[in-house]
């Protein structure tokens, strides 16, 4: 009996130390995988699977450090044997979405998302990362959802914060953009037809967004040229400004400075203020032009409804309504544009009365190229003066 019992001791003694140096090569591990020690963390991992070829927590480890280390194969393959043991290994879903996202396997990053969010879906985890995987997808509109559910199940506000700002503010998320566009207008008989061409630059110095165009426009015999900087910049808390400048070169029939300053503040996921003032300065008169709009997301909608008042030897009033509907990504779209009021007619040079319709989209072709048409119709006073549209194409890297 005392035999036995002896035995017994042993074998719960060496139990015991297994358990206290399985725990302590896990703690081992955990510490060298913070402190960026891959390859040490890397022998500690395999020694405990050398061991226990199916621990899931040393799996998952090592498919992480194989993420970090850039080895996407191995890392996935890793991953995927943890989920194979452990179906409902949350860590295992997020690691593994991760991996597909950083090597840019953005359906299956999605996926896997999905998968996880049917498994535990009050995790705002799981939603940043998916609204993180559609902006790079370029879906804003399926982003805002995951924003908005990332918001709702208390995620940091900072994030949230970072995430809308990638896509409130147009063309981030692309290093460089060059573009050119043509356009005409048929004019009535007793007036001349009407031609721009123009060409830009973009570049999103990370701070501050950048575009500078050059116009070329013809008035029958006579031309006319300005340039433009144009920019979009932070200012606070969900907040960004854009500034626009132009300046005439000839200032033959062009204002000689047009000059724009628009604050646009986000009002939780799906609505946005902004407040606006604009500059016109011809040689012998100029108009001051502030404006307040609200705009909103719902779905894959995008509807704004701007009103200005114009102030130059009296006062007058625009309204410009803007309706765009998005399909799979931010670069497809059909938009229909409405402006009643009070406009600058640069034909005779002086504000008239009219109404406007533009009907525009843009279309993807390929990753790099984007299609942009737009045909519009102008009526003034009692004259339909104005017929005609335009054609641009932007490249982008």
């Amino acid at each position: 009996m005392k035999k036995i019992i002896i035995f017994i001791v042993l074998i719960m003694s060496f139990l015991c130390a297994a358990t206290v140096d399985y725990e302590a090569l896990h703690e081992k591990g955990r510490i060298l995988y913070q402190n960026g020690s891959d390859q040490e963390a890397l022998d500690v991992y395999q020694e405990i699977l050398n061991n226990f070829p199916d621990d899931v927590d040393a799996l998952l480890f090592r498919g992480r450090l194989f993420a970090r280390m850039k080895l996407y194969d191995l890392a996935e393959a890793e991953l995927l044997h943890t989920l194979e043991l452990a179906p409902e290994y949350y860590d295992a879903y997020y690691a593994l979405a991760s991996v597909y996202y950083w090597s840019g396997r953005l359906d299956d990053a999605a996926r896997i998302l999905t998968l996880w969010i049917e498994l535990n879906f009050e995790n705002p985890d799981a939603y940043i990362l998916s609204a993180r995987v559609a902006i790079a997808s370029r879906k804003y509109a399926a982003a805002r959802t995951f924003i908005e559910l990332a918001e709702f199940y208390h995620a940091d506000p900072v994030i949230i914060e970072k995430l809308l700002s990638l896509i409130n503010i147009p063309l981030r998320n692309t290093n460089w953009a060059m573009g050119i566009k043509y356009e005409y207008l048929f004019v009535d008989h007793d007036r001349s037809d009407w031609q721009q061409i123009q060409g830009n630059i973009t570049h999103d110095f990370n701070k501050i967004l950048v575009t500078v165009e050059f116009n070329r426009y013809q008035r029958n015999d006579t031309y006319d040229h300005t340039i433009v900087l144009d920019t979009y910049y932070k200012l606070w808390k969900k907040a960004y400004m854009n500034t626009r400048l132009q300046a005439g070169l000839s200032s033959t029939f062009m204002p000689v400075a047009d000059v724009t300053a628009e604050v646009f503040q986000a009002v939780g996921t799906r609505h946005e203020s902004s407040l606006g003032y604009r500059l016109m300065h011809y040689d012998s008169t100029a108009a001051h032009i502030p404006s307040v709009a609200w705009a909103m997301y719902p779905d894959h909608w995008y509807l704004r409804n701007k009103i200005s008042l114009i102030i130059n030897d009296g006062l007058n009033w625009q309204n410009q309504f803007t309706l765009r509907y998005y399909f799979e990504d931010v670069d497809t779209y059909i938009q229909l544009m409405n402006v009643v009021g009070t406009d600058f007619n640069v034909f005779n040079n002086e504000w008239m009365q009219s109404v406007a319709f533009a009907l525009s989209g843009s279309l993807a072709i390929g990753d790099n190229i984007l299609f942009f048409p737009v045909l519009s119709w102008t009526k003034d006073g009692s004259i339909l003066n104005r017929f005609g549209g335009s054609v641009g194409f932007s490249y982008r890297w």
